[in-house]
Formats: C-alpha cells, structure tokens, sequence
C-alpha cells in the first residue's frame, strides 16, 4: 500500500511539473470520477511564495538594474537603528526575499526584493502593506541600479 501511495505521488508531481502549475491549480480542477474539487484557504503570503517561479528568483538575485520594494528612508540620529530593526522585522515575515539596508548620504534605506519590472514588484509591495499596516506612509516600489 506505500509503495502504491509514494508511486501515486510521485505521478502527481511529475503531472504538475509538466504542466508547470502549482499544486494548488491542480488540485483546483474537478476530478474527472467524481467530480469533486478541492477548495485551498490561505494565506496571501502563501499564495504569493508559490506563484513565485524560481528561474525568476534566482535570476532576481543577480539583476543590475530593475525595481524594488522601499520601506524605511531617513535621515534622523537613531536612523540606523530604526533602519536595522525594520530590516529584522522584514527578514522575519519574509526570509525568501533580498533585504537590503544601506546608507547613502544622508539617508538610512531598507528595501525588499528585486525585479525586472513595476508589475513584478507590485504584490510584494501589497505583502508588506498588509503585514506592517504601520508603515504605510513609507511603502512604495523604487528603481535601483547597482
């Protein structure tokens, strides 16, 4: 009976890597026996991680130029600090995702994730402000180039 499971899911992998959807569209679909379908309840961040694909992170990880994600920029004495606890908090909800925290005169800057383009960056940037709802006025999508 294992091995019947472990060779059945398997089968369902290969399946789902074929036709490169996600194991929650899969399982979407109505079962062509009995019809049933199942229903996934979850979190955004959940949904956001694995519609993710990971040619594009790996390729993230090495853009020069592209957007990004800007949730902290200031300039006041205790800059530094404020810049470095908000990198830890990010860090903490979203351990997949560049976080990058630097100082360019005068400004401290935290920013989160790299992508090739605007549209690319927009659900992350709609994570953050449904994570840390507090930050709001200093959330918004940046263009850098390294």
């Amino acid at each position: 009976m294992r091995n019947y499971l472990f060779i059945s899911f398997l089968l369902f992998c290969f399946q789902i890597s074929a036709q490169n959807a996600s194991i929650i569209d899969v399982l979407a679909k109505k079962d062509s026996e009995t019809g049933a379908v199942v229903k996934v309840v979850q979190d955004e961040q959940i949904t956001y991680l694995l519609n993710k694909k990971l040619e594009n992170y790996a390729e993230s990880n090495t853009l020069k130029r592209g957007w990004s994600v800007q949730v902290f920029q200031e300039n006041s004495q205790n800059a530094k600090d404020a810049a470095l606890a908000i990198e830890k908090k990010v860090r903490t909800k979203f351990p997949d995702e560049v976080v990058k925290t630097e100082r360019i005169s005068p400004f401290w800057r935290v920013r989160v994730g790299k992508f090739a383009t605007l549209e690319e960056a927009q659900p992350l940037r709609d994570l953050l402000l449904k994570e840390f709802p507090d930050m709001r006025g200093s959330v918004y999508i940046v263009k850098f180039a390294e």
